[in-house]
């Protein structure tokens, strides 16, 4: 049997890949040790101290202020300990060439560096063999949707009052797309931005404003949701949009599936992947302006049916099995 790797996990709590990685780890009852974002390479270390496997679940700007420098660390961990990965937001084209290339080259070093790579979808699959050739194994496991949330909920009767992003606010996120798109909607649909602005990027809410207030439309921006608010945020009568332009795979989307919710997806791999998953659970759009007037009238259910698909999802417990099986510990067979 091989040895339980040490979650070094890195990060502020109310981080998507934070919360994920602490997720799992608590669900497969690892050791976990808690860094912050952007830790040193002796601290780094220093956590690893005294394990014989460390398992990391990362993105570039998590670990480090640029994608050399993320790279420059995990190969220092690798150096020091077998080290495997859960690599997020893959670089894609999409991004623009001179950001694809630096952070395509980044995960590729991180890549070769590593025992094993798990990633969230086959688009990411294949995403990250593009950054370069490697013999590290990459291995899929999908995004969980909690069951704990995924219960019945009573599809409301009424028409929705807004459009409604869930997430972080930054470029690419998709929230100026879907303002734009709103452009032809009843000027008392508002827009919900469910989330705070990702450091730097708080200029993309003034930007927002101005666009909302030239359109007559309400913007409400809640910062960032606690948990205790969350059902009732993502319950209430609005249609729910994932926009991002090069999603590679979406907590977002997972928490809007555990709450209910069918989401309009804008049309990409990692949105037709989901929906060919659980297709009782997003409908996929490739005009975005459409596929909300589609919601917002009833003409599209933007509420899971009670007794569709419930069972075929990968919950909480079930993703940190298939992750401890991807990097070699089968303490939780």
């Amino acid at each position: 049997m091989a040895q339980t790797p040490t979650y070094v996990v890195v990060g502020p709590q109310e981080h998507g890949v934070t919360r994920h990685a602490l997720a799992l780890a608590g669900a497969g009852d690892a050791v976990v040790r808690r860094l912050p974002a952007h830790p040193r390479v002796d601290a780094l270390l220093a956590a690893a101290e005294g394990a014989g496997a460390v398992h990391l679940h990362l993105t570039d700007h998590l670990l480090a202020d640029s994608p050399a420098a993320a790279a420059d660390l995990v190969e220092a961990l690798a150096d020091r300990c077998r080290t495997t990965l859960t690599l997020h937001d893959v670089p894609q084209p999409a991004e623009g060439a001179e950001r694809y290339a630096r952070r395509a080259r980044a995960y590729g070093r991180m890549r070769r560096a590593a025992a094993v790579c798990v990633v969230a979808s086959e688009h990411e699959r294949e995403a990250l063999e593009r950054c370069g050739d490697s013999d590290t194994p990459i291995e899929v496991v999908p995004l969980p949707v909690e069951r704990s949330v995924h219960r019945p909920v009573e599809a409301s009767a009424e028409t929705p009052s807004a459009v409604a992003v869930l997430g972080f606010v930054y470029p690419g996120k998709g929230h100026l797309d879907v303002l734009a798109a709103m452009r032809g909607m009843p000027a008392e649909v508002g827009l919900d931005v469910l989330g705070a602005p990702s450091p730097g990027h708080d200029g993309l809410l003034d930007e927002l404003a101005a666009g909302a207030a030239e359109q007559g439309r309400r913007l409400r921006v809640t910062g960032y949701v606690d948990d205790a608010d969350l059902a009732g945020e993502l319950t209430r009568p609005v249609v729910p949009v994932l926009a991002h332009r090069h999603a590679s795979a979406s907590g977002s989307a997972a928490t809007w599936i555990g709450h209910g919710r069918r989401p309009v997806a804008l049309d990409g791999g990692y949105a037709r992947e989901l929906a060919a998953r659980y297709p009782w659970a997003v409908t996929v759009v490739d005009d975005l302006a459409a596929g909300m007037a589609a919601a917002l009238s009833g003409e599209v259910s933007t509420w899971i049916d009670p007794g569709e698909g419930r069972t075929a999802v990968v919950d909480t417990a079930e993703a940190a099995r298939l992750e401890a099986l991807a990097v070699g510990e089968r303490a939780l067979a």
